[in-house]
């Protein structure tokens, strides 16, 4: 299995530099073949990221214009298609890494229907959990693998400037009966609460991330203060500021809401029929 580690940059050297290390911390690094898409980074230019990803198997692509998060994904998706590889890795570039990641990634790929998720987000519902793989009703893009087979499958009806692309990639994922499997304990955590996905108070933060070296540990216990105190603003905001923004969605969308619940019912016993032990 050829696998590319993809890994979108813009800014945040404080983050990039952590995911950089822990990633080349990683056993089996040199057998997949990375690529760091910088998109229009002001912070810093081409030479300081191919300092950082010094390595004959890495390679930096510089963008020509500011894409953002989702259409700047979607190319790499594009970039991906291009090459030899068989296993898409998106590794965001706020993502602490075990040193055993790479390994899980090469050892168990092949136990999915071509979809693995690193992240156990309790930000994504579970549906089921099969006593070491959670399947979730949905995912975003930060620590997934997913083949190029059914990459080549999703992007054919997709357009470029669409929104939400990580979400439409797991509605076509659970369409095709496709599970979205994601071990309970995370090879991944998210480090970064800033930035264009990380607003309105929100903490995406797994509790099922257990470091397993030094510098694992060292940038956990820096993080978990931050994590504490934005995790309280954040109830302050639901339990309080957030109140009439919650009646909207009820009074303005609410077929929206019940047929999701719907289908998360439907989902949850469909897997738990077909994969309980």
């Amino acid at each position: 299995m050829k696998l590319m580690v993809a890994i979108p940059v813009h800014n945040r050297k404080q983050f990039l530099e952590i995911t950089a290390r822990s990633l080349y911390e990683c056993s089996n690094v040199e057998k997949t073949d990375i690529k760091v898409f910088n998109d229009c980074s002001t912070e810093f230019d081409s030479t300081y990221l191919r300092q950082l990803f010094n390595t004959p198997n890495a390679e930096v692509v510089d963008r020509k214009e500011n894409l953002k998060s989702n259409r700047n994904t979607y190319k790499i998706i594009l970039d991906f298609l291009n090459t030899n590889n068989d296993v898409l890795f998106i590794c965001d570039s706020d993502l602490l890494l075990r040193p055993d990641t790479l390994d899980y990634i090469f050892n168990n790929f092949s136990r999915t229907d071509g979809f693995l998720g690193l992240y156990n987000s309790y930000m994504h519902r579970d549906l089921y959990f099969d006593g070491e793989f959670v399947y979730k009703e949905d995912v975003g893009f930060a620590g997934i693998c997913i083949s190029k087979k059914l990459l080549k499958s999703f992007v054919v009806n997709q357009k470029e400037k669409q929104n939400s692309m990580d979400f439409r990639l797991s509605k076509f994922l659970i369409k095709k009966n496709v599970r979205l499997m994601v071990p309970k304990n995370s090879l991944v955590e998210h480090i970064g609460f800033d930035g264009e996905n990380a607003k309105n108070g929100s903490m995406d933060f797994s509790t099922d991330f257990t470091p397993l070296s030094n510098f694992n540990k060292e940038v956990m216990n820096k993080i978990i203060p931050i994590v504490l105190k934005g995790q309280g603003n954040m109830i302050k905001e639901l339990l309080f500021d957030d109140k009439y923004k919650r009646h909207g969605f009820m009074l303005h969308q609410p077929h929206k809401y019940i047929m999701r619940e719907r289908n998360f019912k439907r989902l949850t016993k469909l897997y738990k029929d077909k994969h309980a032990k």
